[in-house]
């Protein structure tokens, strides 16, 4: 579990399986998707410590996810069945998370300093237009032409299940006297790739210091309303499930995340503030180091190694958008240090067959793997 002393280490700096909202590939898709919307914003909710956000009531005793209609699902807080004709692998997914899903986290929320924020591109980039670095991202994002909300084409789901990956400083960087902390954000979201778009999205925090310090949890964000929200601790190695939700504009936005392994999980409901509005048009499965430091930089990249997603599918109204399709409106995203001079984690995509289409494989490269970035 979370190391106690973690409390020295956040003072320096101040969900998984596939669950798919599928009803079928016709207007009458729209029409399920805007019901189930409805529902959700009518459902019983509860307040938590953060003004404004709060928590999906969840079911009643001896409640039967398997067994419930997709309204009863979206009352309760749970991501929607997939239709197990058409999507069998979806479906078997969705039975393994809410088959797990036994315990709903507490309303009290971990409000952090720093946030998951959009897209911030860097001059260092590959020799295809689809190639582009980036000062804070690592992965992929399916891209579309929408330059305000549209109830067909915009993005409104994103679904992942991923591994918590270790965190650890870059080799030799201690010894070098670069302390940290470092910190790596694993998520999928709506959102962020474009200035124009506000970011919702949901994932996995993993954190460490130099004196030994971890830290491991779930959150959310709708950015720029909200910092990172943890909303439940989790371990190195967990299974996590994240179904991310889009809505029109200032609309209240939910995140699903689920850890697998220990069968808890949080639907959260997500209040506008401030920024733009959700225009839906971009959908990402993203590793990420957080913002920001005192110089407006992202915050150290932790060493992960390497990372995994698997699953990896979007959706707006009409079709199904998959990581690993190689075509334009595809980008592959590298995360590059504060100098713009070497790439620091990377991802490999498939393209061929499902598992392909749907996995990416990240790495930790550069100086975050072998010894620390320096300003970083």
């Amino acid at each position: 579990m979370q190391n106690q002393n973690w409390r020295s280490l956040s003072k320096v700096v101040a969900v998984a399986a596939v669950a798919v909202l599928v009803a079928s590939l016709t207007s009458m898709a729209a029409a399920q998707s805007d019901d189930l919307r409805a529902l959700r914003a009518s459902a019983p909710k509860e307040d938590t410590n953060v003004k404004g956000v709060k928590i999906f009531a969840g079911p009643p005793a001896g409640f039967d996810a398997l067994k419930a209609t997709d309204r009863e699902l979206a009352l309760y807080g749970l991501p929607p069945r997939p239709d197990q004709a058409s999507k069998p692998k979806e479906f078997m997914l969705w039975q393994r998370a809410m088959g797990a899903a036994k315990h709903r986290a507490a309303a009290k929320f971990d409000v952090k300093s720093f946030s998951s924020t959009n897209f911030k591109p860097s001059k260092l980039s590959g020799a295809s237009q689809t190639s582009t670095g980036s000062y804070n991202w690592s992965g992929v994002a399916s891209t579309n032409k929408n330059k305000k909300w549209n109830s067909k084409t915009s993005f409104d789901e994103v679904v992942s299940i991923f591994n918590v990956p270790v965190a650890q400083p870059p080799f030799g960087a201690c010894g070098a006297g670069i302390t940290g902390p470092f910190y790596e954000v694993s998520w999928n979201g709506i959102g962020g790739f474009y200035s124009y778009d506000s970011l919702v999205q949901g994932g996995s925090l993993s954190a460490a210091d130099c004196s030994g310090d971890t830290l491991y949890e779930a959150w959310v964000e709708w950015y720029p309303s909200y910092s990172i929200i943890g909303v439940f601790y989790v371990n190195p190695g967990d299974d996590i499930f994240v179904v991310s939700f889009g809505a029109p504009g200032t609309d209240d936005q939910v995140v699903f995340v689920e850890d697998i392994t220990l069968g808890v999980y949080a639907e959260v409901d997500l209040p506008y503030v401030t920024g733009n509005g959700l225009v839906g048009a971009s959908a990402e499965y993203i590793v990420e180091r957080p913002c920001c430091d005192g110089d407006g930089f992202p915050l150290p990249l932790a060493n992960t190694i390497y990372d995994f997603f698997n699953d990896d599918v979007a959706f707006d109204s009409v079709k199904a958008f998959y990581p690993g399709t190689q075509a334009a409106s595809n980008y592959n995203i590298s995360m590059v240090n504060d100098t713009d001079t070497q790439y620091i984690e990377g991802v490999y995509d498939g393209n061929t067959g499902e598992q392909g289409l749907q996995s990416l494989w990240f790495y930790t490269e550069g100086c975050a793997l072998s010894g620390g970035c320096t300003p970083d």
